[in-house]
């Protein structure tokens, strides 16, 4: 089955991140439970991994699956510490990483996915009671996206979070098809 997918498919399968103006209180509430309940679901799908199935690609030259965990955790550590820094200052530019240089710095080979998913299940911890102490006006400071050259209100990086989150999660379940 995973062989008839296209490559956009199997880059995007839950689609691309799409950025709106403004979020709902419901559509905000929604995107924090994302947040909550996933570090759970990521537990769940990758608790019995062997070694060989770490290796396992979502597609022929993307991250595998340890690849994967450690950057949804890397990632969400700077995430959280965007929320933070707009939260405290006004229109910061947002920490931005190297994506691919940090996935492949020397401790990604064995770092056990256990120790991923707990950094994962704390910095979400953490976000979400931030989030829950949040001000419904606080959704709307900003800070600048570098990498994509904008202004994004923390309802839309919540969004984005909620997405990449869930675009991950579906790219390890390709890889252990």
């Amino acid at each position: 089955m995973t062989s008839a997918m296209t490559l956009e498919q199997r880059q995007y399968p839950i689609g691309k991140w799409k950025v709106k103006k403004n979020y709902s209180v419901k559509e905000i509430e929604k995107n924090i439970a994302i947040i909550e309940k996933y570090p759970a679901k990521y537990k769940r799908l990758t608790k019995k991994l062997s070694d060989q199935d770490l290796a396992k690609q979502y597609r022929e030259g993307a991250w595998n699956v340890r690849q994967l965990l450690t950057h949804i955790s890397d990632m969400h550590l700077l995430h959280f510490a965007r929320f933070k820094q707009a939260l405290c200052d006004e229109n910061p530019v947002g920490f931005v990483a190297n994506i691919n240089a940090w996935n492949n710095t020397s401790e990604i080979s064995s770092t056990p996915p256990a120790d991923a998913l707990l950094l994962l299940e704390a910095t979400h911890k953490r976000w979400i009671h931030l989030m829950k102490t949040m001000s419904e006006n606080d959704f709307d400071k900003t800070f600048f996206h570098a990498l994509r050259q904008i202004n994004l209100t923390l309802a839309q990086a919540l969004s984005m979070a909620a997405w990449h989150t869930k675009h991950h999660f579906e790219h390890i379940k390709i890889a252990l098809k």
